[in-house]
Formats: structure tokens, C-alpha cells, sequence
């Protein structure tokens, strides 16, 4: 591959991503959240009875900052952490349908991907891309923790 095919597959991953940011941020904001609160709550809506741990592997957060957001979350009662009685040191993250049943991730994904059901797209493809292109960038990864 050449260098100016790289440099346009760059350029375009690096504008999907500022578009996506973009999105998310928007719907963030309609809640008071910012757009990692709302992956969080998104996230744990859709994995109830998770934990910080399995939140950050998901969402590719630090601990830290999933910490400080959760606790934040848990505050405002966008979420609740529930104490395991047999092992008091396994908290596990719910959340409060009364605070965000019209926050899900179906209504997040709509509002990012307006049109998506328009013909002249090709979802598969697009997705079958994405999923090579993911498989050429994780290649990179491995290879880097095998140094």
C-alpha cells in the first residue's frame, strides 16, 4: 500500500472519530453529562451487574477516570452500586431505569447514525471494512506487547 492511501485511511479514521465525538458529546450534554459519563451509563445499562473492571476493558478507560465518573454517576443517580452481602468487596453497577429509561444505547445509535438506512449505503461492507481494519491495528498491538 502506498503512502498516500495510508495517509487518506488516517485522515478519514481521524474524522470519524472527531464526527463520533461529536455526536455523543451533543447527546451528553441533553443529559448533563459529559460524552465518557454517558458511554458509562450507556455501558452499564446494557451490562447491569458489571463491575468497575469489566466497564473500563469495554469502554477502554483508565480505572481512574472510570472511578471518578462512576462516582459521580452514582451521586446524581444516574446509576446505584450494589454491595455483594457474601463478599463485601464486590460492588456491582445498576442502573436506575428512573433516571435514564429514555437514555439506551438504541436511541444513542440512531441519533449518531441518522440515515444509515438509506440504500445507497452498504452497512455490511462498511462493517466488514471496519473489522479488517481492526484486525490489521490489533496485529500492531500484539506485536508491540510481544516485544
Amino acid at each position: 500500500m502506498n503512502f498516500e492511501t495510508m495517509d487518506a485511511l488516517y485522515t478519514k479514521l481521524l474524522k470519524i472519530n472527531h464526527l463520533m465525538s461529536l455526536s455523543l458529546a451533543e447527546i451528553a450534554k441533553e443529559e448533563d453529562l459529559n460524552p465518557s459519563e454517558l458511554m458509562i451509563v450507556l455501558d452499564v445499562k446494557n451490562n447491569p451487574h458489571t463491575d468497575l473492571q469489566s466497564v473500563c476493558e469495554r469502554l477502554g478507560m483508565k480505572k481512574s477516570t472510570a472511578s471518578k465518573a462512576i462516582r459521580k454517576l452514582i451521586e446524581v443517580g444516574y446509576i446505584e452500586n450494589h454491595v455483594c452481602e457474601s463478599d463485601q468487596r464486590k460492588v456491582s453497577l445498576v442502573g436506575k431505569e428512573s433516571t435514564c429509561h429514555e437514555l439506551c444505547k438504541e436511541s444513542t445509535l440512531m441519533t449518531t447514525f441518522k440515515g444509515i438506512d438509506d440504500p445507497k449505503y452498504d452497512v455490511d461492507m462498511i462493517l466488514h471494512s471496519l473489522d479488517d481494519l481492526l484486525e490489521i491495528l490489533s496485529k500492531r498491538s500484539i506485536s508491540q506487547e510481544e516485544e
